[in-house]
């Protein structure tokens, strides 16, 4: 009896295996030795599909919202925007897994979840690839239990209901799953993503003060501690809140929002002093736009 139940189950087993469909991922890579690495992989691994490769983080952006992938596997050092930038953004707004590879790093994030605030090194094989198709659909699987049984509860809640009042429910519902997604991807867009000393970490920019410029690298200035991540201050402006941080030299940013004083100082320029005692220089080029802060 024992060994017929057994046979029954690995049938089931089989059967499953043989009904799922692959998982869709999209490939985000600018290397061609990483490119090259992960072809072999995909190759080996017959349950996933790739359906989209894209070199920069626009690109990559783009193909996620048209495709809405379930995996994305995505080079660490991809640019415009960066690969964490990147990787935030498809959580929040797709749920997908994601995958942060290079040379010789592999690491995922939660599913369900934005970004985590630490990526430690792992080592990066084939084996790991297959772990994160497996979870990719084991996560697929239960989700799809998911909505069949809320699909069940839902038909029976609503089956006497009039067309109309079906109808404003089905409505309500497709408004509040939108608001979730677009509350949630606005959230993220309020963070910056520092990488810095091997660990990515998440600062809100309600808790940055000023940012400066050290050669092509950025100093965050956040709740008394400076991280540093590499970038130039144009393309760090382009990710900040342009309502909320403004320039005021050719090497700093501000957060207007720490500002309490503005000191005039001989030929236009000028001190700006911060809530946490800070004093900053202000530019005469950069005056005008300090200016109309208090206006």
């Amino acid at each position: 009896m024992a060994s017929n139940q057994l046979l029954s189950v690995n049938s089931n087993i089989s059967e499953v295996e043989c009904q799922a469909e692959p998982v869709r991922a999209i490939v985000g890579c600018s290397s061609q030795s990483i490119l090259s690495k992960l072809r072999k992989m995909v190759r080996a691994e017959p349950m996933i599909s790739v359906i989209a490769a894209c070199a920069n983080g626009q690109d990559l952006l783009a193909a996620c919202d048209k495709l809405v992938p379930e995996l994305l596997i995505l080079d660490g050092r991809i640019t415009g925007p960066d690969a964490f930038t990147v990787a935030a953004l498809v959580q929040a707004k797709h749920r997908a897994r994601v995958v942060l590879i290079s040379e010789n790093v592999c690491n995922a994030s939660p599913e369900a979840e934005l970004i985590a605030t630490e990526f430690r090194a792992q080592p990066f094989h084939q084996e790991c690839l297959n772990l994160k198709v497996r979870q990719t659909l084991e996560l697929k699987s239960t989700q799809r239990n998911d909505r069949e049984t809320s699909g069940h509860l839902g038909s029976k809640a609503t089956r006497h209901l009039p067309r109309t009042q079906d109808a404003e429910l089905a409505a309500n519902l497709g408004s509040q799953n939108e608001k979730r997604r677009n509350g949630a991807e606005q959230r993220m867009m309020r963070k910056l993503l520092v990488r810095d000393s091997g660990v990515v970490k998440v600062v809100p920019f309600d808790d940055i003060e000023w940012v400066d410029a050290a050669g092509d690298y950025m100093c965050v200035h956040a709740k008394g501690e400076t991280l540093v991540m590499r970038s130039t201050l144009r393309e760090l402006m382009e990710k900040l809140d342009a309502d909320i941080f403004a320039r005021v030299h050719r090497s700093t940013i501000v957060n207007v929002e720490k500002i309490v004083s503005l000191t005039p100082l001989p030929k236009g320029a000028g001190l700006l002093e911060l809530s946490v005692g800070k004093t900053l220089k202000v530019s005469r080029n950069y005056r005008d736009a300090v200016k109309d802060l208090f206006q």
